[in-house]
C-alpha cells in the first residue's frame, strides 16, 4: 500500500513487523500444546502463562483475571454471556427476575446484537441508553435505569465511528452509589463492562483508575495479528464459560489457545502502552491538520463533525465528517479508485443490505446516518499523507455532489 493511503486504523491496524517477528518465533519455537504434560508442553504452558502475566502488568490486574480469546467479537460474548450464565443457577441473586442488561444504542455490533438476540428469546431484560448530542453516554442516564434485577452495564470505552470517550470511572461511581444505596458491597451486581478496542492505543488502560469489572481487547486493532484478543474479568465477577469441550484458560473458554497469537497480542499490547503519549500527540496534530485543510478548502462550508470535539472527549485519530447529499458508500469507492482507504460505518456492517450508521443516526440525524465520513489515522500515517489525502477528499466530494 506505500503509493496508497490508509485512514481506516479504525476498522483494523496492520500488524507491527516486530509484532510479525515475534508470530514467527514463537510459532517456531513453542510447537507443543500449552495444555500437554510432557517437557515441550509444559514450556509452551508456561510461556502462554508469561504472556498472560504480562497482559496483567499492562492494565495493573492479576494474572488470573485474564482470558485468551480469538478478538473482540469473542471477548463481549464471553463478557455478556459469562455475567448471565454466573446468575442463572440462582435466580434469587436478581430478586428472582429475570436479568437486567444496560447498554447504549451506539455499541459496536457484535454487543448490539447480541444484545438485541438475547432479549428476543426472553433470556434477558434491555435497557439501552442513547448518547446526548455530543456522542457521549452520559452517567445520569445510566442511574435512572437500574433496577435491582440489573446484572451488567456495558457501555464501550471509546465509539469505533465517531470515536467519543465515554466517562467510564463517572459511571462506574455511579453504580457503587447504586449498590451503597441497595445494602450492597462491590462484589455484588450490577457489574461493568466496557469494549475497549479502540481506546488501548491512545488511552489508559488501568484497571484500578478505570474502576470496570469486565474488559475487551482486540489484537486487531493495536497492530497486533488477527484473530486474538483478551477479556479481563476481575475475581470478584460471577462467570461462567459459555463453551464446553475443555478446561483452558482456568475452564473459562475452551479451545487450545493460540500460542504465536497471543504472543504477537501480548507483544503488541506492551509496544502500544509505552508509546501512546507519544504518539497521542502526534497524531492528534495531523487529525487537526486534516480537519484545517478540509475546513479551508471548497467543501469547508459543507461538513459537520459527527461527534465531540472537547479536549479528552474525543479519540486523537479520529475523524468523522457528514457531507449532507452526499451518498457516503459512493463517496468512500471514489476515494478508493484516488487511492484513499476510509469508511463510512464500522465495517462490521458494510456488507449489509442496510449499511446507513447507527451511530450516526442516533446523533445527527437520518440524513448525515448515510453522508458520513469514517476517517481514522494511525502510527503509520504521515504528514504528507494527510496533505495529499485532504486535497482528495476535496476532489472526491466535489466528484460526487
Amino acid at each position: 500500500m506505500s503509493k496508497r493511503i490508509y485512514l481506516d486504523y479504525a476498522s483494523v491496524t496492520p500488524v507491527d513487523p516486530i509484532v510479525s517477528k515475534e508470530v514467527f518465533r514463537v510459532s517456531k519455537k513453542y510447537v507443543a500444546n500449552p495444555s500437554s504434560i510432557y517437557r515441550e508442553g509444559v514450556e509452551s504452558g508456561e510461556f502462554l502463562a508469561s504472556c498472560r502475566k504480562r497482559t496483567a502488568v499492562v492494565l495493573e490486574a492479576h494474572s488470573d483475571e485474564i482470558i485468551f480469546t480469538s478478538g473482540g467479537t469473542e471477548s463481549n460474548a464471553l463478557a455478556i454471556k459469562g455475567v448471565i450464565l454466573g446468575y442463572e443457577s440462582d435466580k434469587q441473586e436478581v430478586g428472582g427476575k429475570m436479568p437486567h442488561v444496560i447498554s447504549s444504542t451506539i455499541e459496536h455490533p457484535s454487543i448490539r446484537e447480541l444484545l438485541f438476540s438475547l432479549e428476543k428469546t426472553g433470556e434477558i431484560e434491555l435497557s439501552l441508553i442513547s448518547p446526548n448530542e455530543e456522542g457521549v453516554i452520559e452517567p445520569t442516564k445510566i442511574a435512572e435505569v437500574l433496577k435491582p434485577n440489573t446484572i451488567l452495564v456495558s457501555v464501550m470505552y471509546a465509539n469505533n465511528e465517531i470515536g467519543t470517550i465515554m466517562p467510564l470511572p463517572a459511571i462506574a461511581k455511579k453504580l457503587r452509589e447504586y449498590k451503597k444505596e441497595q445494602g450492597r458491597t462491590e462484589f455484588d451486581m450490577p457489574f461493568l463492562h466496557t469494549d475497549a478496542s479502540q481506546a488501548v492505543s491512545y488511552l489508559s488502560m488501568r484497571i484500578p483508575s478505570l474502576h470496570v469489572d469486565l474488559m475487551t481487547l482486540d489484537g486487531g486493532k493495536i497492530y497486533g495479528p488477527r484473530g486474538v484478543g483478551a477479556l479481563f474479568v476481575k475475581r470478584i465477577v460471577p462467570f461462567k464459560s459459555i463453551t464446553s469441550g475443555g478446561s483452558q484458560e482456568s475452564g473459562r473458554r475452551a479451545g487450545t489457545e493460540n500460542l504465536p497469537g497471543v504472543a504477537g497480542f501480548t507483544l503488541a499490547l506492551e509496544k502500544v502502552e509505552r508509546e501512546k503519549a507519544k504518539e497521542f500527540k502526534r497524531i492528534e496534530v495531523l487529525r487537526d491538520m486534516l480537519f484545517l485543510n478540509l475546513k479551508s478548502s471548497k467543501i469547508g462550508k459543507r461538513f459537520t463533525v459527527n461527534g465531540s470535539t472537547a479536549q479528552g472527549e474525543r479519540l486523537p485519530n479520529n475523524l468523522n465528517i457528514c457531507i449532507p447529499e452526499v451518498d457516503a458508500e459512493f463517496l468512500v469507492l471514489t476515494l478508493d479508485v484516488l487511492g484513499v482507504c476510509v469508511s463510512s460505518v464500522t465495517s462490521c456492517r458494510t456488507l449489509t443490505e442496510d449499511s446507513y450508521s447507527y451511530v450516526v443516526k442516533e446523533i445527527a440525524g437520518d440524513e448525515c446516518s448515510k453522508s458520513s465520513l469514517r476517517i481514522t489515522l494511525g502510527k503509520y500515517t504521515t504528514k504528507s499523507e494527510i496533505i495529499k489525502a485532504g486535497k482528495l477528499i476535496v476532489e472526491a466530494v466535489e466528484r460526487v455532489i
